[in-house]
């Protein structure tokens, strides 16, 4: 790219991509702002000038990632079984974060040191659950799926934003597992991750033979998702 010729529009656009690349490939401290500008053939005085510094910089991963992590699941087909719907929606969830981990974890406050960050997700039984726009798309992604669940009559009349805070910290949970390498990512992992969801809605009112049925119809779905990615 060259920085006499691009916009600042571009040249964002550029340095998120080369900072998101490298977040993976390395980890976060390999973000340095003289390698990022170098990576785009721009100076440093660029992250400044469109983030404010590394920091906005981080931030602005993190934004993005929300943003792209809610299109992906959202893009999910949705069926006349929405508890199949659901459960492949939480696959999709599974598969974006496995390809991306390292961005997952920044987007969760996860990353240690000061690469720390606040996730900005302050789970609340409003459905507020994130303080900045993209996460909360995020999670209105997730209510809108419990939510033809509970429409259908599938579960019990519960409060959407408590049920959605509890399979938001299965599937969170489930993930950071897989990340770590408790679960492999075959068979077993997805069959650890299919009955909690199952266990989960027969918990919230579902009928255990109706759940299952549900899952295998999602299973199609499911399976690819979750293949081995690494």
């Amino acid at each position: 790219m060259s920085t006499r010729t691009a916009t600042h529009s571009e040249q964002r656009a550029a340095l998120l991509e080369v900072a998101g690349r490298l977040l993976e490939e390395s980890g976060p401290e390999a973000l340095q702002a003289r390698r990022l500008a170098g990576e785009i053939d721009a100076s440093t005085q660029a992250i400044y000038t469109l983030f404010g510094g590394m920091p906005g910089l981080f931030e602005a991963l993190v934004t993005d990632g929300f943003a792209r992590f809610a299109r992906h699941v959202a893009a999910v087909p949705e069926s006349d079984d929405p508890v199949a719907d659901h459960f492949a929606k939480g696959a999709a969830f599974c598969e974006w974060a496995l390809l991306h981990p390292q961005l997952y974890r920044l987007m969760f406050g996860l990353t240690g040191g000061a690469l720390r960050l606040q996730s900005g997700l302050e789970v609340k039984m409003t459905g507020a659950f994130a303080n900045f726009p993209e996460g909360q798309a995020a999670v209105e992604v997730l209510m809108h799926s419990l939510e033809r669940v509970k429409n259908a009559g599938r579960i019990h009349p519960v409060d959407t934003a408590v049920v959605a805070g509890q399979f938001l910290s299965a599937t969170h949970g489930w993930v950071l597992l897989a990340i770590a390498g408790a679960f492999d990512l075959g068979e077993d992992g997805r069959d650890v991750l299919g009955q909690l969801a199952v266990n989960l809605m027969v918990g919230l009112g579902d009928s255990r033979e109706a759940a299952e049925r549900s899952l295998a119809e999602a299973a199609a779905t499911i399976a690819p998702m979750l293949a081995p990615t690494r």
